[in-house]
């Protein structure tokens, strides 16, 4: 259906990384075809979701609530969704997908450094634009095995992407400890899980990390990252 299919943004919806992904799905709802009145409601229902979960969040978060943001009576919801469980999973899933698919993007054609510079800028601005849901995408992790069990094989290919680059481009070769899967697990876990201390958690042991000064943040990330993968300081440092 055509509700379904992948989103990609037009020069006109794409409000680039730094805007919240309930303003970029809501974007699409004048643009895109849909192929019944029931695959656009169900469409406004997914937006309705990525605003609730993002200003809620989905420990509080009640159907009722997705329902008002949509503007649709209570009955219609379960016409689509079992419970708020299934169209959280579905709507943090895809919001996932679409940040690993605009990181891609923005490191793409730029030189070694360059690249690794603007997928933490985009991180940051994406971390920083959309807290709420990225604090439900760690909660599904941990509370739901469902949501494990189709996440997993999603962030598994991205580890090997990052993996098939460091292998590729960097100077962590054959004999050294590790493998370049692991890492590039442990660099994305130094990344994520320090963008969510500092952005999300606010966490007081981090609490000098001001994120309004996102540029000095990407930057000392990034040269972490570039000196593990290249084995030497950042050009021009």
């Amino acid at each position: 259906m055509a509700a379904e299919a992948e989103l990609k943004p037009t020069a006109a919806e794409d409000h680039s990384h730094k805007g919240k992904y309930a303003d970029y799905l809501a974007a699409g709802l004048g643009s895109m075809s849909f192929a019944s009145k029931g695959d656009r409601t169900k469409y406004r229902l997914k937006i309705a979701a990525a605003r609730a979960l993002e200003e809620i969040g989905y420990l509080d978060v009640k159907v009722s609530d997705i329902c008002g943001f949509a503007d649709v009576a209570l009955g219609t919801f379960y016409v689509y969704y079992r419970d708020k469980n299934e169209i959280a999973i579905e709507v943090v899933l895809e919001f996932v997908e679409y940040l690993y698919e605009r990181a891609r993007q923005v490191g793409r054609g730029t030189g070694e450094y360059e690249a690794i510079l603007n997928t933490n800028r985009f991180f940051i601005a994406a971390y920083t634009a959309n807290p709420g849901l990225m604090q439900c995408h760690a909660q599904l992790q941990s509370q739901l095995p469902e949501f494990r069990e189709v996440w997993r094989p999603r962030h598994r290919k991205w580890i090997e992407s990052l993996a098939r680059s460091i292998s590729r481009r960097g100077n962590y070769k054959e004999g050294m400890p590790g493998s370049p899967q692991a890492v590039a697990h442990a660099l994305e876990v130094m990344v994520f899980h320090y963008l969510y201390a500092v952005i999300v958690s606010r966490n007081p042991l981090v609490d000098g990390e001001d994120p309004a000064h996102a540029d000095d943040l990407a930057q000392m990330l990034s040269t972490l990252w570039y000196r593990a993968v290249y084995c030497k300081d950042p050009p021009g440092r």
